[in-house]
């Protein structure tokens, strides 16, 4: 990614700010909507005005997730990492737990019902937040890499597809990607999202190894494997922003 820009568009009664992004990698015009508002990402060479022709095609969509962002945001409540908060894992959510104890070395675990971190009881509270996060992300990625390991297996078992590095990122826009050498990302907060819509972004970038494109050759293998993949799309749409450690 390079420079980001910042405009607005007005739809209706509503002015709604939105980013352009350029991507070396983007092949064509993409819209985001998540926790940081409606993004843009485009490819080289391709001008405002194409850009605001498919804003305006795309105008009610914008709208429509666009003020179900701002309503999620009102009631949202910033994370304060202290006992009795609640964190999403594949698709659930369970509670945190605080322990304080004699240890200078924070840890965590999880049993099934609930998060459990053991804390330094000298710790300030400002230390106690940064920590905990810092502890209760490590465990996340770890996670992450382990049920994402799993599902790569499996898919790349029944399509006979290989792949040659696996790498966990933190992407703002995306949920995974794969590269012309067959390396493949993944954001390791898809897995807070239920285990059906991982399988459905792992898939994706798997049938990426054999279609670098969204062709319809590409769909019909996604389709094949996964004939309601549709679903977990539109679960992404409506529910990608809760995917953080934030609220």
């Amino acid at each position: 990614m390079s420079n980001t820009i910042e405009y607005s568009l007005k739809i209706g009664e509503n002015e709604i700010p939105y980013k352009i992004k350029e991507s070396s990698k983007a092949k064509y015009i993409r819209l985001v909507i998540d926790n940081n508002g409606l993004s843009v990402v485009k490819p080289k060479r391709v001008g405002l005005g194409q850009i605001e022709k498919v804003l305006w095609e795309k105008s009610d969509w914008i709208s429509k997730y666009y003020l179900k962002l701002i309503e999620k945001k009102q009631n949202m409540v910033e994370r304060k990492w202290v006992t009795g908060e609640t964190l999403l894992y594949l698709g659930q959510s369970y509670k945190l737990n605080i322990t304080d104890i004699k240890k200078s070395i924070a840890s965590v675990s999880f049993d099934g019902d609930a998060f459990y971190v053991l804390m330094d009881e000298k710790a300030a509270d400002e230390e106690r937040q940064i920590v905990v996060e810092s502890v209760i992300k490590k465990w996340y990625r770890k996670a992450a890499g382990s049920v994402i390991n799993g599902r790569l297996e499996h898919y790349c078992s029944i399509t006979g597809l290989k792949y040659k590095v696996m790498r966990l990122k933190e992407q703002k826009t995306r949920w995974g990607s794969c590269s012309r050498d067959g390396n493949l990302n993944f954001n390791w907060k898809l897995v807070m999202a239920p285990l059906w819509v991982v399988d459905y972004v792992v898939l994706h970038e798997v049938c990426h190894l054999k279609h670098l494109n969204h062709s319809k050759d590409f769909w019909w293998l996604v389709e094949y494997h996964m004939p309601q993949y549709k679903k977990a799309q539109e679960w992404l749409k409506n529910n990608g922003a809760s995917l953080t450690l934030n609220y």
